[in-house]
């Protein structure tokens, strides 16, 4: 007895996932953010022990991979080394101490303010119904981190929920935002589903034809 070509059984599986819609496709979106900005009227300057870190909410549901983030910086010139990381939240007011992913800096552009995309040293993933930190601080040098004015607070998948800065001591409350955006894929598996009555009938067509090419092969 002859069996059938692999490549017409990968074919059957792979018409029966599409038609029945048993795998969800990846999704880009913006996690949380507020760009593009109204203006540039009021910033916050990043330098030495100064400390800029806004938190967000994921909602329950589907964990989230980080591609970047996106910050609006002013004066970010050769020798300035912005240190840009995802911290833990420990429950409190402020973030926590524990670095969850760092970035690599882009190449800056000297005077003048622009959208800089930040790129993860590794891939992280952000879980469902965590809390966490975007920490902006300086390692050399100093530089801009701009907002909108008035303020624009940051919505998208998760939700704003704290506003910090420092200046070497403790933390206290920003009245204002930065602009910025962290972008991130939504991590979706199999689901189940019950295939539409078109889809059962296209599903049945094709075991039919992989019937007859197994019928023909048979013969003689």
């Amino acid at each position: 007895m002859k069996t059938l070509p692999m490549s017409l059984v990968l074919a059957g599986v792979s018409s029966f996932l599409v038609l029945t819609g048993g795998v969800n496709p990846v999704r880009a979106a913006v996690l949380i953010g507020n760009l593009p900005q109204t203006n540039d009227g009021t910033f916050s300057t990043i330098s030495g022990s100064g400390v800029k870190a806004l938190a967000f909410t994921l909602p329950a549901g589907n964990n989230y991979s980080l591609d970047n983030a996106i910050l609006r910086l002013g004066d970010y010139e050769s020798g300035d080394v912005p240190l840009v990381q995802i911290r833990n939240d420990v429950g409190g007011s402020d973030p926590g101490s524990t670095v969850l992913a760092n970035f690599t800096n882009p190449t800056p552009q000297g005077l003048g303010t622009f959208n800089y995309t930040f790129t993860p040293t590794a891939p992280f993933t952000f879980t469902a119904g965590t809390k966490y930190w975007l920490s902006v601080q300086s390692s050399s040098g100093n530089f801009v981190w701009r907002a909108s004015n008035p303020s624009t607070t940051p919505t998208g998948i998760a939700t704003s929920s704290g506003n910090r800065f420092s200046n070497g001591g403790s933390f206290e409350n920003s009245s204002f935002f930065n602009s910025f955006q962290i972008n991130a894929t939504e991590i979706t598996g199999p689901v189940a589903s019950t295939p539409e009555p078109t889809a059962i009938a296209a599903l049945s067509l094709f075991g039919l034809g992989l019937l007859g090419v197994k019928g023909r092969r048979n013969e003689g």
